[in-house]
């Protein structure tokens, strides 16, 4: 019962335990030296209770403070008000567990939307270009939040969809329906991954019950096939020891000949019946091995399958590995829902396409240690080095592209000068040698007529140029 609690959030401590008990399990281990493993496991996993116990009640007092502020809400539709109180008084003390907070959640979600439409409805919307400009910026905010989160494959169109929505719509509704879906597409993921992890580990605990089973019969019939045997060994030594002393007290060989063939017949009994359970405890031994050596390898095979899905997970993730910057795959998303924003606000967006000058060499000179760890560096002094609202990428070895929205290309010179000025100060030390690194930038700005390959070429081209005529600078392309 204790281990069930584990599903509620893996621990990697419980892990590290439960895969120390398998490996003894499976080396054979005397029983006795498991004792100590299985009292650290039970230490972790009443830990594992005491922690979800506290984070059901956060959750709880999270959504009874998100509740009770609703509630303030002037203009709240009665019959939301109504929902909203009942929510708060009974439904939310019918929870019994963490999976029952889901739909919760999403009726919470759907009161919050009633109470922006019946404010949006009272104050009314006079299309302004200050509401555009700053429903624009909502979106792109959201847009920003959904390409950090990650989602199983099944669901990407279903996520698409919402993204590109998000991109073309002005309206404040469209923008609260497309936080919703994406809210509603996580509370899904989340839920299904919670029962993928609850049942890996259910099967988990149901093997190592089993195994624990068969260990304690296995110990119990060598404990009672044990006795029997010092049992019979006892009465073997006293039938030698009365052999011995009727073979000194027979006074004819008739009477020695009777004797020694009536003990050798017992004594032969006794021997086969030792043989007997000497076998039946090999027997049982073997039998109860083999079983725990068939339960072992299926959880391995478990273990393996729930690795491969998290390793799958990990590798869908829009990061890089490298740099922990988003990779290509997310700035294509991202360039592309900004494309859609541009042609429908002709807003200003920079492009900017960095590289860094002679990483080749340093390849080279100091190892791919060091080439790797100048990319790490440079990405995080990139990243200090933007606006909250742009957004950088690495797009493929040392090449780097920046997205900047809401800058005219005219006003982009500075901005990316510092960036190059900041780069070109960082102290680089290989091999107690001091080496200097810069970076050239290629910048132009999305315009009219253009498609996402042709504005990418002329930021590429104005990288080439800035290569060409000396490196260590920034060129701009109109």
């Amino acid at each position: 019962m204790r281990l069930s609690v584990g599903c509620k959030g893996l621990d990697v401590s419980l892990d590290n335990q439960l895969a120390k008990f398998r490996s003894a399990l499976t080396k054979g281990v005397d029983f006795e030296h498991l004792m100590p493993m299985i009292d650290q496991i039970s230490g972790l996993l009443k830990q594992q209770e005491a922690s979800f116990v506290t984070s059901e009640r956060d959750l709880v007092n999270s959504i009874l403070s998100a509740g009770k502020q609703l509630q303030k809400t002037k203009g709240l539709p009665d019959d939301s008000r109504r929902n909203l109180r009942h929510l708060l008084d009974h439904e939310i003390g019918n929870v019994k567990a963490l999976r029952d907070f889901i739909p919760l959640m999403e009726k919470l979600v759907d009161l919050y939307h009633q109470a922006l439409q019946a404010k949006l409805k009272a104050a009314g919307s006079d299309g302004s270009s200050s509401e555009t400009e700053q429903y624009v910026e909502l979106a792109r905010d959201l847009l920003a939040l959904s390409n950090e989160l990650m989602f199983d494959e099944d669901v990407s169109d279903e996520v698409k969809a919402v993204k590109n929505g998000i991109a073309l719509t002005d309206s404040a509704d469209k923008l609260l329906d497309a936080s919703i879906a994406i809210i509603r597409i996580v509370v899904k993921s989340i839920a299904r991954e919670r029962q993928t992890a609850q049942g890996f580990l259910i099967s988990l605990n149901q093997t190592l019950e089993e195994l624990n089973q068969s260990i304690v019969q296995t110990s119990e019939q060598s404990k009672s096939v044990n006795s029997a045997l010092q049992t019979l060994n006892s009465q073997i030594e006293s039938k030698i020891k009365n052999l011995s002393n009727a073979t000194q007290s027979a006074t004819s060989i008739v009477e020695l000949k009777a004797l020694v063939d009536d003990e050798l017949k017992s004594l032969s009994k006794d021997l086969v019946e030792r043989e007997r359970l000497e076998q039946l405890e090999k027997s049982a031994l073997i039998a109860s091995f083999e079983f725990i050596n068939e339960r072992v390898n299926q959880l391995e095979s478990k273990v393996n399958n729930y690795k491969k899905r998290l390793t799958e997970q990990r590798f869908r993730s829009l990061l890089d590995g490298l740099t922990k910057l988003p990779n290509r795959a997310a700035f294509d998303d991202k360039y592309n829902q900004e494309f859609h924003i541009y042609s429908t606000t002709k807003s200003d967006v920079t492009l900017v396409v960095i590289d860094v000058d002679h990483f080749k060499s340093i390849n080279d000179k100091y190892g791919h240690s060091a080439g790797d760890k100048t990319l790490q560096v440079i990405a995080r002094a990139l990243k200090m080095s933007i606006r909250k609202s742009d957004f950088i990428a690495r797009y493929g070895g040392e090449e780097f592209v920046l997205l900047m929205p809401g800058m005219p290309l005219e006003e982009a010179n500075g901005p990316l000068e510092k960036i190059r000025k900041t780069i070109k100060s960082i102290p680089f030390k290989f091999k107690d040698k001091e080496v200097e690194i810069t970076i050239s930038l290629g910048a132009t700005q999305l315009k009219e007529g253009d498609t996402p390959l042709t504005a990418f070429d002329r930021a590429d081209d104005a990288l080439y140029e800035a290569k060409n005529s000396g490196r260590d600078r920034v060129c701009l392309r109109q």
